[in-house]
């Protein structure tokens, strides 16, 4: 008859996640992205304390041990890396619009390459030096390839995250696209000091030859596999095989590039965004709906199921006071490397400097929400011999990181964006109100937008009280005089163009 395993596993799973999903959604309120791998933790630790509570009780008694045993047996990296992401990407770049891409498309790489890459490195170099300076030394290759993880922003976090502020389009669309390609980059870099690690030959040139050769064939497979679809796609469906017919565009573009050694989450990028901005001369808007509404739903489930699985994380970890402490430095260097490797990255392209709204940078950079991909990629490589003495470092900085991340970055976006946003209804008093005056600090220039609609519906960013900067004071004191270089200033200001 069988054990019953898999149905005793989707059967906790499916309990653990509804639970955490309820007590986010009806009492703390937060992004699901946020709240539900918090309220995991909180329930790990009340389980934990009930297990020690109920130590020697010869009624009632918890096996800690097997609970951990079985944690310890997931396979999240083939889960989230080799499993569901193919789904999550492809759901987004559905949605996403190439319309978007080709005109934000040299901010979004910068983003997801030279920004990456300088995180990484800045974020190694700082770890060091602080698990030197309290005697805990740590190889630099190993807190690169730590750096190198968490240098991916998640699809899921950052969706979850704009899905509750009202952001201006350019800055959606530069967040989503970020998340979307810096996944290929994150794992290139993170294979590559893998591969340096376990004692491979490195070369510059043999690297880069590497990266574009999977950027490439991806790019073709996604291609080829968006052209196959729209194909399949034309005549008549049932809602059933329109579906399936995305799933296979999902899986098996990615599967495809697997198989070929290519960027497998390029490729169902591609695929997704061919078929996406295409299916509209093929598909009535009736079927576009109930498809995206379809993946809408999945996406929610396996977001509960993930999330929930990064809180049953807690179970494997042995947090002691110098590992919490070490993932909250960690964070805070995290924080502060992503800050200087962008406002570094676009120093390097003097026009977008010029050409900017006020706070885009620090917006982008504050909006980077780490999440299930950093903890995939550390929990897959933890255990190998190069790095198994500093699995428990690895593992417990880049869980504290991630949850931090979503605490930090994650509820505090609408703060730092009602910074250089004018909201009439922000936070004034108590906490909030104070934590809202810090992050009004940011904002050096002084000066905010607001985001409006003409009246063909289309999205305006005009300056907050332009007159604040415009007029001057005339020699009685009292007058206000209209400055004509400001006015241009406000003008290039509101200029649609810009960064």
């Amino acid at each position: 008859m069988g054990n019953y395993f898999f149905l005793q596993v989707f059967t906790v799973i499916f309990a653990l996640s509804i639970a955490t999903t309820i007590f986010n959604k009806r009492i703390l309120g937060f992004p699901q992205a946020i709240g539900v791998p918090i309220v995991s933790a909180i329930f790990v630790f009340i389980l934990q304390w009930g297990a020690s509570l109920l130590n020697g009780n010869q009624f009632v008694t918890i096996n800690l041990h097997n609970i951990e045993e079985a944690v310890r047996h997931i396979d999240f990296y083939d889960f989230l890396i080799n499993g569901v992401i193919c789904f999550i990407l492809t759901s987004s770049a559905l949605k996403f619009k190439v319309s978007d891409l080709r005109l934000h498309w040299k901010p979004i790489s910068i983003l997801a390459s030279i920004a990456l890459v300088l995180c990484a490195c800045f974020f190694g170099v700082v770890l060091y030096g602080y698990q030197f300076l309290i005697g805990n030394h740590v190889d630099l290759v190993v807190l690169l390839l730590l750096g190198a993880a968490l240098g991916a922003t998640d699809p899921i976090g950052v969706k979850g995250v704009l899905s509750s502020v009202r952001a201006p389009h350019h800055l959606i669309v530069k967040l989503e696209g970020e998340s979307l390609f810096n996944d290929a980059m994150c794992i290139a870099v993170f294979m590559t000091l893998l591969n340096v690690l376990q004692g491979e030959h490195f070369t510059v040139l043999g690297t880069l030859e590497t990266l574009l050769y999977e950027i490439v064939v991806a790019v073709i497979i996604g291609w080829a596999f968006g052209l196959g679809i729209l194909r399949l796609l034309r005549g008549k469906h049932e809602m059933e095989s329109l579906i399936l017919t995305t799933a296979l565009l999902a899986c098996g573009s990615y599967l495809v590039a697997l198989f070929a050694h290519a960027s497998a989450p390029i490729a169902c990028v591609i695929g997704g965004l061919i078929v996406g901005n295409k299916w509209k001369e093929i598909l009535q808007d009736r079927e576009i709906r109930e498809v995206n509404h379809f993946w809408h739903t999945v996406e929610g489930i396996i977001n509960s199921f993930l999330f929930t699985l990064i809180g049953l994380e807690l179970f494997i970890l042995d947090l002691s006071f110098s590992l919490i402490l070490g993932g909250i430095v960690a964070f805070i260097i995290l924080h502060a490397s992503r800050f200087a490797a962008n406002y570094l990255s676009f120093a390097f392209f003097p026009s977008f400097r010029k050409k900017s709204y006020n706070g885009s940078l620090a917006i982008l950079s504050w909006g980077g929400v780490r999440g299930g991909i950093s903890l995939a990629l550390i929990l897959a490589v933890a255990n190998i011999p190069e790095l198994s003495e500093y699995s428990s470092i690895l593992i417990g900085y880049t869980f504290i990181a991630v949850l931090m991340s979503g605490l930090v970055c994650g509820l505090g976006l609408p703060a730092v964006m009602n910074a250089f946003y004018y909201n009439p209804n922000e936070e004034k008093t108590g906490f909030k109100g104070w934590y809202q005056r810090m992050c009004h600090k940011m904002n050096k220039k002084g000066f905010q937008y607001i985001v409006g609609e003409d009246i063909h519906g289309n999205e305006t960013i005009t300056v907050y009280n332009p007159d604040a900067l415009i007029d001057t004071k005339a020699d009685d004191g009292v007058a206000a005089v209209h400055n004509p270089e400001k006015v241009q200033k406000v003008r290039r200001l509101e200029n649609p163009e810009n960064f």
